[in-house]
Order: structure tokens, then C-alpha cells, then sequence
């Protein structure tokens, strides 16, 4: 059941994928399309763009059942009915975007339809993977389920008179790319200045990306110089000319201008009667080469005709006063350039350092302990479990009771994020209980291969150690409650079983009482016990001859060796070999005609 439970919520998760960071969006309207009554569907969402303001609603249909699942995947059972659908948490949004549901409980089938609002200014760009928890209810059986999708924030673009930049903010280091926003498109006359603030600069129309790898505010300048309009002669000033007019009067100044070819491109009007200085006024175009500029005196043929009082050489650069012999003039050449300056400004927010975590373990941990874990960052944080965002866990300290990868993050308030490297926080599973039975006041381990491969053993009275008391089998000297507490070696993690347990007064010392074979035999005892050396006595007194099987047992009641005494009237002492026996605690067994004996002995 859990699998379509999970891919209903993926799909689910495609539906509410779309909530950002905290509430604070009210207001959202919810606008869907003919839809099929049991269906899945959300409105697209347009992306977003770093500082440009972001508005929008999006709206969505939850389904009822299993039904739309089944439909794209076979696997999946259909027509079960879904009865509710909880919004748990959402994280990992894109820093500066708020959201808000016009409900976060969908109670099935009633209510199926709901929409978000979207608003804020992205801060960074990026393609954020946010984090989607939600709970889904059917047959009383809840599943919670994380899953991720992807939202683009494009970088930010700012424009200015003169060029426009293609990331413009960033965290740590940002890669700007920059667009000439007055190209020349081939047309000559076009120049440019770029200082990207970085120590770089450029006169390219159309320069490289450049990087910026230290925080700060670098300012980007700009300037572009036009000059596609040709120059101009504005303005002719004879200054001084040794021309004189036929009649002893002033000249009558005029000029001609004359292009590389000789030939005549301009003809001044006639000022009469002046001395110098004398200006003429004009807009002529200077092409590209050399002109030749004629002052005349303009005598209209008069006693030989008009005089040429002298000529000055131009072009289109040239400024200032020229001479030729007598004459000196001045020429005022106008060349309209146009220039575009712009400045802007790149910003670079300090990359965090990632955060660290502390408190962890340096012994192993089991199931029932509590870690806490801490980090150096106080606010803005948020922690993970195996990729899960822990709803409600945004403190500097965690404490953590399951195994898992865990890590957290921090954001600045200029949206920046860092991540700590992940801890791996493992909880060893304990051992089984060890279950122990109580037999004629012998108490013993109910299942030995249950047992870790490596463990230990410890017997407890009323909550206190007994001493030595280490083996799977003890004898109880009184009622009382009595523990066992194994420890898997292998990850020290204990595991304790109790019960309270009544001694039985017929079985002191887990010997079966000698009455039982009082009817042929008067004494029965073992010794030493302890036995430290190679063999173990047993006296026994009969009150006539008898065979008396044995058996030999260890403390987990397998079989080591047994065989049949022949017991003489009277005194009697066998021997068992206990050579090959390791410490611990044995039992032997001696019966004679339906009647029996244990006698308990240490082997040092």
C-alpha cells in the first residue's frame, strides 16, 4: 500500500511544489480550466527573476482517489479513495519569495480545489530544488512523503543608457555578462570605454564576461563616443589680406572653396567695402581629402578682373589659423560627436562559511539514546535528515534519536546559503531480550542462538549486580526480582530482561533433594567445587550394589559426556575427567531407577 500511497504524493507534491519560504501572500484566487472532477492539475507558474517583483497566483486540483495515478502508472491500484491531504512544511525556496495557501487541510472529496500566492523579489539566481512535506490520509493510515522540484530564478539584468548587465548579484563570486546597448552595427565612427570596477577595462564594442570574486559593490563605467555625422565649416575669419580694391576702398571679400579635383563645391556671397577682420558665416560639409580655400577680391572684372588676394589648404581636421603669404585666416570646423556615459553597479554578497556540527558521538550510540546535535549558527537555519528538512527545526540545536545522515544550512538575509558537511548518525539496533525460564530454581536462557555472535551476560537481584555471576544459567539462593542484561560486543548496546522469580525451598542449590534417592543411598556429594584441577569426585554411599547412569551437561543444557557406574554396598567414589572443560558453570545428572539427582560445579 505504501508504494501508491508514495506516488500519489509525488504527484501531489507537483501540486503544492510551488509554495515559497514563509506565508505573508494573502489574497490568492483560484482559476482552473474544465477539468475532470477526479483528476491532478496545476496551473503553470511563470519563472522568476532576480529583483524584479514577482505577483502571481497559482491554482490547482487535488485528486480524490488513486485513480489519476493508475492512469500513467500500472503498477499503482486504482479506485482507492484518498480522504485527506495535509501541506506539513515547504524549504529550500528561492530567498526573497513568500507564498500562502487559501488552505493547507484538503478534506476529501469535498474539497479538492485551492490556489497559492506567490510574491516577493528574488534575491539570487539559481534552479532551486524546494522541498515539498505532505501527509496524506487513507484507511486511517498516514504517509508522510518528501519530494522536490525545480524552480528557475534567472539571473537579474539591469539597464542604463549605455549597457545592460546579465547577473548582477550574486553570492561569493559572480560572472557578469555585459550588452552594448548602443551597437555600431558595422557603421565606422563608433568607439568605446569600459571600466568593469575589477581592475579591468575594455574597448571592445562587445566585451567578455568578466568575474568577480570578492565581495563588495563594484561600479561599472561606461562611455561611448559617436561621431558619424562628417564635420562642418562653420565659420571664416580674414584675419589680414593684401588685396586692395581698384579704387583705394576696402575689398570686397568673398571666397570659393575647391575639392581635391579642382573643382569648385562653394561660392561665398560678396561683402563689400570691409577691411579685415572679416567673417563669413556657413555650414559647409567636409568630406573625407583635402579642399583649397580662395579669398578673392571680388572687383567683377573690373581693370583686369577679380584679385586673388590668396589660398589656404583644409581638411576636415584641421582648426585653427592658416597663412599664406599676405593672407591669414581662421577657420572654425564644427565635428558633432556624441557621447553616452553610464555607470551601474555589480554587487557581490559574502558567501557564508558552511555551517559546523558539534556534539557528535564519540562512542556508539543505540536505539533509545538521545544525541543532541549544535552548530555555530543561530538563526536563519534549517535542519536535514537524509535530504528530509525536519519540520519545525530551525534552532542551533537538534536533538536526534534515529540513524541518519543528518547537515544544515544557513541562509543570510541577502540569500546566501551554506551547507555543513553531513554527519552520519548511527543508532545499533539492541540485542533480543534475554528471555530466561526458572527451573527448580535454576534460571536459564530461554533461546541461546537469539544471543549476539559476541556478547556478555550479567545476572542482577533487585536491580544490583551479582558478582560473577556472568554465564546463561544462575541459581537463585531466594524469591526475589532478577534481571539479565546481555551487550552485544560488537556495538555495546545492552538489552535487560526481568521477572520476579519464587524459590522453591524443594531444590536448594538446583540439586534435586538426596531424598529422592534416600531409598538407596545414604550420602551423595561433589567435590572440589570449584574444581581447578583435572578431575571432579563424587561420593556416594550406597545401601546396596546398584548401576547409576550420569550425564554431564554445560550451562545451555548440551550433553558433554555420560556413561553407567556400577555402585558397590557402601562407599563409593567415582571420577569424571573435566580436563577439556572450559570455566563455567555444569551440571551432572545421576539417575537410578526412575529417580534422579543434579549436582551444580564450577569449572575454574
Amino acid at each position: 500500500m505504501k508504494k501508491y500511497f508514495t506516488l500519489v504524493l509525488l504527484l501531489l507534491s507537483s501540486v503544492m511544489g510551488h509554495l515559497n519560504g514563509q506565508t505573508g501572500c494573502p489574497g490568492c484566487v483560484v482559476e482552473l480550466p474544465e477539468l475532470p472532477e477526479d483528476t491532478i492539475y496545476l496551473a503553470p507558474a511563470p519563472n522568476g527573476q532576480v529583483g524584479v517583483a514577482y505577483d502571481n497566483d497559482v491554482s490547482f486540483r487535488m485528486p480524490i482517489s488513486t485513480d489519476p495515478v493508475a492512469a500513467v502508472d500500472p503498477d499503482v491500484p486504482g479506485g482507492v479513495a484518498l480522504e485527506s491531504i495535509t501541506v506539513l512544511s515547504v524549504t529550500n525556496v528561492p530567498p526573497g519569495l513568500n507564498w500562502e495557501l487559501d488552505r493547507t487541510e484538503f478534506e476529501l472529496p469535498e474539497i479538492t480545489d485551492g490556489c497559492i500566492k506567490f510574491c516577493g523579489t528574488p534575491l539570487q539566481p539559481g534552479l532551486y530544488f524546494v522541498e515539498v512535506i505532505v501527509e496524506a490520509q487513507v484507511f486511517f493510515i498516514s504517509e508522510v512523503a518528501s519530494f522536490e522540484f525545480p524552480i528557475l530564478i534567472e539571473p537579474g539584468v539591469s539597464n542604463t543608457d549605455g549597457f545592460s548587465i546579465v547577473n548582477n548579484t550574486g553570492c561569493g563570486s559572480v560572472t557578469a555578462s555585459f550588452t552594448n546597448n548602443n551597437p555600431s552595427n558595422g557603421e565606422a565612427g563608433f568607439s568605446y570605454v569600459w571600466d568593469f570596477g575589477n581592475g579591468n577595462g575594455s574597448i571592445d564594442e562587445n566585451p567578455a564576461d568578466q568575474v568577480y570574486t570578492e565581495p563588495g559593490v563594484y561600479e561599472v563605467g561606461y562611455r561611448a563616443i559617436v561621431d558619424t555625422s562628417g564635420a562642418f565649416l562653420t565659420k571664416m575669419t580674414i584675419l589680414s589680406a593684401s588685396c586692395d580694391d581698384i579704387f583705394n576702398n576696402a575689398p570686397d571679400f568673398m571666397f570659393k572653396i575647391f575639392d581635391a579635383e579642382n573643382v569648385e563645391v562653394f561660392t561665398s556671397n560678396t561683402l563689400d567695402n570691409i577691411s579685415p577682420p572679416v567673417s563669413f558665416t556657413l555650414n559647409f560639409a567636409i568630406g573625407d581629402g583635402n579642399f583649397r580655400l580662395d579669398v578673392i577680391d571680388d572687383d567683377q572684372g573690373i581693370n583686369g578682373g577679380d584679385d586673388l588676394c590668396g589660398s589656404v589648404n583644409f581638411n576636415r581636421l584641421t582648426q585653427g589659423v592658416l597663412t599664406s603669404g599676405d593672407l591669414s585666416v581662421e577657420l572654425e570646423i564644427f565635428t558633432p560627436i556624441d557621447t553616452i556615459a553610464a555607470v551601474d553597479t555589480i554587487t557581490v554578497f559574502e558567501q557564508p562559511s558552511p555551517p559546523i556540527i558539534e556534539g557528535l558521538p564519540t562512542n556508539p550510540l543505540c536505539v533509545g539514546d538521545m544525541l543532541n546535535l549544535t552548530t555555530n549558527f543561530f538563526t536563519n537555519i534549517q535542519w536535514y535528515r537524509d535530504s528530509l528538512a525536519l519540520v519545525g527545526e530551525t534552532i542551533s540545536t537538534l536533538q536526534v534519536g534515529e540513524t541518519g545522515d543528518y547537515y544544515v544550512t544557513y541562509t543570510t538575509e541577502d540569500g546566501c546559503f551554506a551547507s555543513s558537511d553531513p554527519a552520519t548518525i548511527i543508532f545499533n539496533e539492541l540485542p533480543d531480550f534475554p528471555v530466561f525460564t526458572n527451573e527448580n530454581n535454576l534460571l536459564k536462557v530461554f533461546d541461546t542462538e537469539a544471543l549476539p555472535a559476541e556478547y556478555a551476560l550479567q545476572w542482577f537481584l533487585n536491580g544490583t549486580e551479582i558478582p560473577g555471576e556472568t554465564d546463561t544459567v544462575f541459581c537463585i539462593p531466594a524469591t526475589a526480582n532478577y534481571s539479565l542484561e546481555v551487550t552485544d560486543l560488537s556495538t555495546n548496546c545492552s538489552n535487560t530482561y526481568s521477572q520476579a522469580v519464587s524459590f522453591d525451598s524443594n531444590f536448594p542449590g538446583c540439586i534435586t533433594s538426596v531424598s529422592d534417592l534416600s531409598n538407596v543411598l545414604s550420602a551423595l556429594q561433589l567435590f572440589p567445587n570449584p574444581v581447578s584441577q583435572s578431575e571432579v569426585h563424587i561420593q556416594i554411599s550406597a545401601k546396596h550394589p546398584m548401576q547409576l547412569d550420569w550425564n554431564l551437561f554445560n550451562s545451555i543444557g548440551q550433553a558433554l559426556k555420560g556413561g553407567i557406574w556400577e555402585i558397590n554396598r557402601g562407599s563409593n567414589t567415582p571420577t569424571i575427567d573435566v580436563t577439556n572443560l572450559t570455566p563455567g558453570v555444569y551440571f551432572l545428572s545421576l539417575s537410578s531407577d526412575n529417580q534422579a539427582s543434579t549436582l551444580r560445579f564450577v569449572r575454574k
